[in-house]
C-alpha cells in the first residue's frame, strides 16, 4: 500500500452502508475466524443485522461520537468509531472509548489500523481526553498484540457464566 494514497475521513451518513459492510466483517466474518464456537452464545444477538444497523446508525447520530473511515485511493478499507464519557469521581476523568475497529482483510498488516487508531486517539486528545480506552475479545490475539504495540495495557478481564 502507497502511503501517499492512504487518507482517513470522518464518516458521515453517507457512508453508513459502508460502515454497516465494515461493521458485519467485524462481528461476524472476524468474530467467526477468532471466536470459540463455545462461546458463541455469550456474545451473540437475537436479531444481529439489526443490532448491527443500530450500532451503525446510533454512531452515525451520535453528538458525542467519532466515526473514521480509512481510504487507499477512493476505495474504504477500515473503520473505528469511538466516543467519549466523561466520570468525575475518576482521577483520569474524560475518557475516550474506541468502539469498533476493523481492518480490510486485504489491507491488514499494512498500519492502516494503527493509523486510524493514532487518528482517533489525536481526536480524543484534542477533546481534552485524559485516558483511552478499548475493549477486544480475549481470544482475539491479533488485536491484543496490535493494542499492546499502540501502547496500551490490559486493564481487566471480564468473566461470563451461563446459567440456562
Amino acid at each position: 500500500m502507497s502511503q501517499d494514497d492512504f487518507r482517513i475521513r470522518r464518516a458521515t451518513k453517507k457512508d453508513r452502508e459502508t460502515l454497516l459492510r465494515f461493521h458485519h466483517g467485524l462481528y461476524v466474518q472476524h468474530r467467526d475466524l477468532v471466536m470459540p464456537e463455545k462461546l458463541s452464545d455469550f456474545y451473540g444477538y437475537r436479531d444481529l443485522s439489526s443490532a448491527l444497523a443500530e450500532d451503525v446508525d446510533s454512531i452515525l447520530h451520535s453528538t458525542n461520537g467519532v466515526a473514521l473511515i480509512g481510504l487507499q485511493g477512493t476505495d474504504p478499507v477500515g473503520y473505528i468509531t469511538g466516543h467519549i464519557e466523561s466520570d468525575a469521581r475518576r482521577t483520569l476523568p474524560t475518557k475516550g472509548v474506541v468502539e469498533d475497529w476493523f481492518v480490510a482483510p486485504a489491507s491488514r498488516g499494512t498500519r492502516v489500523g494503527a493509523r486510524l487508531m493514532e487518528k482517533l486517539i489525536e481526536i480524543f486528545n484534542e477533546a481534552g481526553c485524559d485516558v483511552v480506552e478499548s475493549t477486544t475479545w480475549p481470544f482475539n490475539e491479533t488485536a491484543r498484540k496490535s493494542h499492546t504495540a499502540l501502547g496500551f495495557h490490559e486493564v481487566e478481564i471480564k468473566y461470563r457464566r451461563r446459567l440456562r
